[in-house]
Order: C-alpha cells, then structure tokens, then sequence
C-alpha cells in the first residue's frame, strides 16, 4: 500500500507541477519581504540611538555650562573681596563657598609668584603650577597641569587617596588698586560631578560618559577614558556627531560627541549596540519562527492541494467515460457513490436542475431538497435501497435558482463483483407542469387569490373539522374587520384598499404563531382560528396585540395613515357549541366592537344577539324612513361671528326619529348607512330638504348666511356630487355664497379622478370648501395644498380641553396660525364656556360654533334665533362671508 501511495504521489507531483511553482515563488516572495523588513528595523534602531545620544549629549552640554558659568560668578565676586578681607576669614570665605559649590572640589588662591596664600582645604604654603579655563587679561602663567588639591571633597570622597585628582582648573584674576595682577583664585571643578549628573539616564541605556579638555591640537582626558588623535580631528571639523567602533567579536559602539559652546571640552557618550538593537532582535526572533510556520504550513496546503487536483483529475476522467455512455438519456440521470455523494449527472439533470457540473460534484442530493418531505420519509427510502431494493416514487425537489420541482424518481443500487453496493443511478422524470395545474386548481378553491390566505371555505371547513372530532378540545374565533376601510376604498381606490389588505395580512402573519389558522373571509375580513390551550387572559393580549399591529401606519403613495379595526371574540368548546353557531357568535362580537367605539374587542356574551336583531331593525328601519320622508328631519346649529356674536351661518345636521318615537344617534344610524349603501339615499335626501328650507327663508329675506352640510367620501366617490349640486341650487334659487361644503380629512387622501374631479368642481363652481374635524384623521399638511379649501374647522376634541390641557391649547393655536397662513378661516367647534371664547378670540379664531350660543334647531327655531341676533346686520352678512 505505502507503494502504491508513494507511486500515486510521485505522479501527482509531475502532472500537477505548476503548484509548486505557485508555491516556490509565494515563499520567496514572503522571504524577500521578509529580509527586507529586517533590514530596514536595524537600521531604524541604530538611527534612533544616534537620535538618543545626541539628546542626552545636549542636555549634558547645557548643564556643564551653566555649572561653569555659576562658578565663573562665583569667583568673579570672590575676586573683588580678597583685597579686603583678612587671609584667615579669605579661607573661611573660600570653604563657605566650597560649601555651596558641588560641582567643585577646591578653591584655591595664589599669589602673582604661583605660591598657595590660601586654600579651602588647607593652609600650607607651597608652589602651584596652575593652566586655567579663566581668561587672565593678557598676564602670561604657566600652562600646565595642578599638581594636587589636597584631601577629598568630602568625607570619605574615594578620590581623596588619589595623587593626582583628576580635575579641571578654572581660574579668576585679582588685582589690586591699581589694576595690577595680585593673584589667582583656581576653583577645581571635578569632572565626576558631570557625569553623575546623567548617571540615572546612561545607566538604562547602559552607556558611559566621559568628559575631555583640549587645548590647541592636544586632547587631554579629565576623566579615566583615555582620549585619542581621532575624536580630536573629528571635533576640528564638526562640533558635534558620532562615529562606531568595532574591536575583533566584540559588540559594537556608537561613540557620540559634543563640544561645548563656550569652553574648550568634550563631552562623550559611549553605548552599546547590542542594548540598542534589543528590541529589534526580539523581533527578527519571532518574525523567522513565524515565517518558518508559515513556510511549513504553506508547503503542506501545496502537498494537500496537489493530492485533491490529482484525485480530481482521476475521477474526472471516470465521470467522462460514464457520461459518454448515457449522455444522451432523455431523463435526468445522476449517479452517486454509497456515502450519497454525487460523483457524474447528465446534461438533462443539469437542464432540469440549472446547476453546473462542478457545482454538484460530490455534493449530496440534500442540495436538491424543498424541505417539503420529513426525515423519516428519506430514512425510509435511504433503508430501502441500502437493502439492495430499487425505489420508485414522487419528490418534491428545488431548482438552483429556488422554485420547487416536482418528479417521479427511481433509484437503484449499483453493486461490483463483491456483491457490495457501490453507487446508486437516479433517473428523474419532470411532472412539475402537470402537478402545478392540479394543485393550483386545489389551491384557488381553498385560497385568497390576493393574500395568499385560507378563504372562508377552508377557514370554515377547518371549523367544522374540530368540531367533527370525537376529542373534546378547546377553541376560540376572531372576526377581524378593517374600520373605514369601505372609505378608503371609494375614496382612494381600489388598488389602495387591495395595498392596505397585503398589508393587514403582513402585519397580522408576523404576530400569529404557526399553530393559529389565519384566513381572509371576503372584503375587510379577517378571521383567526385557535386552538389548543387558550385562556380568557390569553386571548385578551392577543386581541389587542392585533390592534395594535393593525393600527400601525399604513404607507401608499407616499402617504402616511392609520387603520383601526373592530374585533369580536367567540370562545368555547366542541361539545357546549356548534360551528355555525360559534362563527355567528364571533361575528356578532365584533359588531359590537364596532358599535361600541371601533379599534377595540369584545367577547360574545348573551346581550350581543340584542345588538344584532337591532342592527338589522335599524337597517330596515332606515330603508323604510328614507322612503316615507316622515321620520328624517334636520337641525340647524348657528355658527357666529367670534368678534361681534352675530350670525354667519349654520351647520346642517342630520336627526332620526322612528314611528315609535325613538330617537336614533346619528352616530350609530350614519356609520350603518356607510356600511349598507344607504349613505347616498340619506345624503340626497338630505340636500334636497336643505334646499327646500333655504329656498322658504330666501322668500322671506331671512339673513341665515351660509349653510354647511357635510359631505360623506363614498358620495364624492361614487357620483357627480359637483353637477347635482349646481342642479339643486339652479331649481330652488340658492345662490353659490350660502352653500358651504364640509369634507373630512380622509376625503383628502382619496387617490380617485372622481372625488378629485368633484372637488375641482365645487371650487370652479364658487362654492365655499371645508375641511372638518381638522386634527383628528390621517391626512399630511400635503394635502392642504391639493385643495384651495376656505376656512378649517377644529374639533371639538380639542376645544374641550382649553382651560385644562396645555396641550389642547397648543395644538389649537398651532392649528388657527397654519390656517392664517394658507390664508383659511377657522371655525370652532364645541364651544360651550366664555374661557373659550376668549381663548380663542385671543388666538384669532374668526367663527364660533356651540352651545355656547345655541344647541342645533328645527328651523323654526333657527329662523327666531337669526331673527333676534341679526336682524339690524343682515347687510353687513355677505361682507362677512366673503
């Protein structure tokens, strides 16, 4: 075996060549780099000790000098009192002064014949031959070294023993009178202060300092460093640098010099290269131990990959003479080994399957699952043909690109002269088309075409499942259903509401868990299944979760809105209920939600058949009160000048009162009339009385001023609203400035070339335009553009709260300043205390509308009350108006 490795090896190394070429030249290049690197940090470590030196080179000089030039002064001063004082206090005045000077070992003064008169360290007497840093005005002394200061600097000073001391004179001129030399006073500087002064500095750099003298072409040394013709030529020619010394194995040294400004001596710093270049060492360490790994590690991926190719390159040409053989099958074939790993397919798989060859080589057919079949199905199937026994059977696969594939399959088992299974053929056959068809058929009948959910067929029938169970079980329905959505729809069309249904079934899947059944039942409404534990809490969060969800701002043509919905909840059991019956409790829920407010839940309970055998009477009953023209009427609430209280005008309201004498809020009959279709019966019927009754106080010169009706945004959107008007106020004689026409907010939003092509009309037509109920829909400031409105009008929400929410205010004033600047009027609903008033007479609000001034009148009423208020002003009425 190990012969035939080292063959198959050997053979891979001379097919595959090229990779080690690859190899070879990748490595040399990372060597290159990395010698390259090397170099350039002993270089960038052997300047930065040069840069070092010569900082502390500076520092040394700046302290010599000052030291010599504290020592200048202090003989300077000396020198003027030696001629006056005693010899006796002469030398206590030198030892004080010895005291206070550190960097001196002694002072000594001699006389004009070189004789010692007085010492800081001793009194004797005797010949000194002295050549002095000081300057001595012309006088010629003799130039040569002291001899010795006597005795140390101090206690136990390790130089006192030592004959000579190395020092360094530094001498000072006395004269007399007369201006004749009569002395020198030679203070003895001590070279070891110096260099103690860098001592902590130099002893971490590991480096020495040394401290020279040279007069003329003589260097002489001052400390124990012996000094040399080469530092002296190198400081003839630059006062500062620094040169290297190498001796035989020895380390090198950088020697840096620097002579001093003022005075004749050289300071010297000599470091180690071998502490400078530490660092830099370490580093060359660890890169070549990394680069060696990585030289290892790059040769064995080169060995790894040449192996693979060559493997490759051996099975490839196995495939070939497979695939020659039935290369032209008109089925997909592929042929996998017994571990499942593709190993050849035919160009008819990789038509059905749009993959490449080398995408699915020695992959597994797991690539081509769906997700569709559960484990135990393919450990079934993988059983049977590890038997020996072919498969037959229909797969769901997926397609590269990620759409399912439906095919019949057969899989065999391949077997070699052993009798052992070795590979398996897999032969499909393409059925999508026709299974397509069949399940779309399923699917539509069972399905919402436009959200993809379960439609009241299957919601129904799953209903009817439970309850068909003989297991007992818990469950619980929601009626979901959209509020306004029936606005929104005629208003803004119908590709609006199709968007805002998408939208709902987003929001609401992204809440629902798997186990709860979502479904659309038709139009607005939705209805969710659940089953399985559930409690009354449980449901509580879950319905005001969905509220909330449903809530959520809906976004369509770059328009921002919200959508409330009304939601009823029937919970129970299979045994106490029966599936109609629960699916009518559910619903009844919800229009009691719907009753109650909208944007809220209600679960069923016994009362709720009440409100359903109303809503239908009230349906009925509506029909029937449309038709007779006895039950309808109309009520007039004034709308007054904010200023002088006078009569503007009036809103038209709408009131209903059954035969029996019941009266029905409009707030519950209005909202029923939207929802069946009865909304343009009652608003035609409506303008037609308004008309009638301005026409009778036109006859009688009644100055009422303009009357508003409200509009209904299915009535701008599913009619003429514009060309009825014009011919009502043609057949009863009503001039265009006492008809105002109120619009909601969310009539702004409509997205239909009806309700667009109605309010340009109304405009064109000199008919005065409202927006009512301002602040409380979900229009933008947008939409204040699109319509050439005259005045606003502030709900009565908000003027409620003047007086007693800061914010209420806040928003009030904003809303009369906006107004004021789109050149609008505003009117204020809901006024009913004097605070109010003059709260908003302060903020600008032209027109008042509230019990304040009167509740809303028949129009008998109505006409006593403009009779009292505006009898004397009704000239001054259309002035107003305008």
């Amino acid at each position: 075996m190990l012969k035939n490795w080292q063959s198959f090896l050997w053979q891979a190394i001379k097919n595959q060549r090229w990779v080690w070429l690859i190899t070879l030249s990748v490595l040399l290049m990372f060597w290159g780099i990395l010698q390259h690197t090397l170099v350039k940090g002993l270089q960038r470590s052997l300047d930065e000790q040069v840069h070092r030196n010569g900082v502390l080179l500076h520092a040394l000089e700046d302290s010599v000098v000052r030291s010599f030039q504290s020592v200048n002064a202090s003989l300077l001063a000396l020198s003027e009192q030696v001629s006056s004082v005693h010899q006796e206090s002469l030398s206590q005045l030198l030892r004080e002064q010895l005291r206070t000077s550190p960097q001196l070992r002694a002072i000594d003064y001699v006389d004009g014949n070189g004789l010692l008169q007085v010492s800081s360290n001793t009194a004797t007497t005797h010949q000194l031959n002295y050549s002095c840093l000081g300057v001595l005005s012309g006088d010629a002394l003799m130039e040569s070294w002291v001899d010795a200061p006597v005795a140390g600097r101090f206690p136990g000073d390790p130089f006192a023993g030592r004959t000579p001391h190395q020092h360094i004179p530094f001498c000072q001129a006395v004269r007399d009178a007369d201006g004749r030399l009569s002395g020198v006073l030679i203070a003895s500087l001590n070279p070891q202060y110096f260099v103690g002064l860098f001592q902590s500095v130099v002893k971490e750099q590991n480096a020495r300092v040394s401290l020279y003298r040279y007069d003329g072409e003589v260097l002489i040394a001052d400390t124990e460093q012996k000094s040399g013709d080469y530092l002296l030529s190198l400081v003839k020619k630059q006062a500062w640098g620094s040169y290297r010394l190498h001796s035989g194995q020895e380390q090198g040294v950088l020697i840096s010099y620097r002579s001093t400004s003022v005075l004749p001596l050289i300071i010297t710093i000599e470091s180690l290269e071998s502490v400078a270049l530490q660092a830099w060492k370490h580093d060359e360490r660890m890169l070549s131990i990394m680069m060696i790994v990585l030289t290892a590690m790059i040769l064995v991926v080169a060995l790894l990959v040449l192996i693979l190719l060559e493997r490759r390159a051996r099975s490839e040409d196995d495939n070939r003479l497979l695939s020659a053989a039935i290369r032209s099958a008109a089925n997909a074939v592929f042929i996998t080994d017994k571990e499942g790993h593709i190993h050849w397919v035919n160009d008819a798989f990789l038509r059905l399957t749009g993959y490449e060859v080398h995408e699915v080589y020695q992959q597994n057919p797991r690539i081509l699952n769906s997700g569709q079949h559960s484990k135990a199905f393919f450990a079934r199937l993988w059983q049977q043909v590890l038997n020996g026994d072919s498969w037959r059977g229909e797969l769901v696969n997926r397609h590269k690109q990620g759409h399912a594939l439906i095919v019949e399959q057969t899989i065999t088992p391949i077997r070699n002269a052993g009798g052992d299974i070795e590979h398996f053929v897999a032969v499909h056959e393409d059925v999508t088309a026709r299974k397509q068809a069949e399940q779309r058929a399923l699917y539509l009948a069972e399905h919402d075409p436009l959200t993809g959910l379960p439609n009241r067929r299957y919601f129904e029938q799953k209903i009817y499942d439970c309850f068909m169970s003989e297991q007992v079980q818990p469950l619980a329905i929601m009626f979901i259903d959209l509020d306004r959505f029936k606005e929104i729809n005629d208003t803004m069309g119908h590709e609006a509401g199709d968007d805002l249904l998408t939208s709902t079934t987003d929001k609401l899947t992204e809440i629902l868990q798997e186990d709860y059944l979502l479904a659309r039942l038709g139009g607005d409404e939705f209805a969710v299944l659940v089953t399985g534990r559930i409690s009354h809490s449980r449901l509580s969060v879950l319905a005001q979760q969905i509220i909330d969800t449903v809530a959520r701002p809906f976004v369509y043509k770059d328009a921002s809105f919200s959508v409330t919905c009304s939601l009823g909840i029937a919970e129970g059991t299979t045994r106490r209920l029966d599936a109609s019956q629960m699916l009518r409790q559910a619903d009844m829920a919800m229009y009691r939600a719907k009753h109650e407010g909208k944007n809220t839940y209600r679960f069923f309970d016994e009362s709720m058949d009440t409100l359903m055998q109303r809503r239908v009477f009230l349906q009925q009953q509506l029909e029937q009160a449309v038709q007779s023209d006895k039950e309808l009427s109309l009520r007039y609430q004034p709308q007054v000048c904010a200023q002088t209280g006078l009569v503007t005008g009036a809103e038209v309201l709408l009131r209903w009162e059954t035969e029996s004498g019941e009266w029905i809020s409009p707030a519950e009959f209005i909202g029923l009339a939207e929802e069946t279709g009865l909304i343009m019966e009652v608003s035609n019927w409506l303008m037609e009385s308004m008309f009638r009754q301005m026409a009778a106080w036109n006859r009688k010169k009644l100055p009422f001023g303009c009357i508003s009706m409200n509009v209904s945004a299915v009535q701008l959107a599913r009619e003429d609203l514009a060309a009825h008007l014009s011919e009502l106020m043609q057949r009863f004689r009503i001039p265009v400035n006492q008809i105002s026409v109120e619009i909601t907010e969310t009539t702004l939003m409509a997205d239909s070339e009806l309700v667009s092509d109605n309010l340009k009309k109304l405009k064109q037509a000199g008919l005065t335009l409202a927006i009512d109920d301002f602040g409380t829909g979900y229009s933008s400031l947008s939409y204040l553009k699109a319509i050439d409105a005259d005045y606003l009008k502030i709900d009565r929400s908000f003027v409620i709260g003047i007086g007693e929410n800061a914010s209420d205010e806040r928003i009030v004033e904003a809303t009369i300043a906006l107004a004021h600047s789109l050149k609008l009027r505003v009117v204020a609903e809901g006024v009913d205390s004097e605070h109010q008033l003059e709260f908003l007479r302060e903020a600008g609000c032209e027109t008042i509308q509230g019990y304040l001034f009167a509740r809303p009148l028949t129009a008998e009423e109505f006409e006593c009350y403009v009779e009292d208020k505006n009898m004397q002003s009704y000239s001054l009425l259309p002035e107003t108006l305008d």
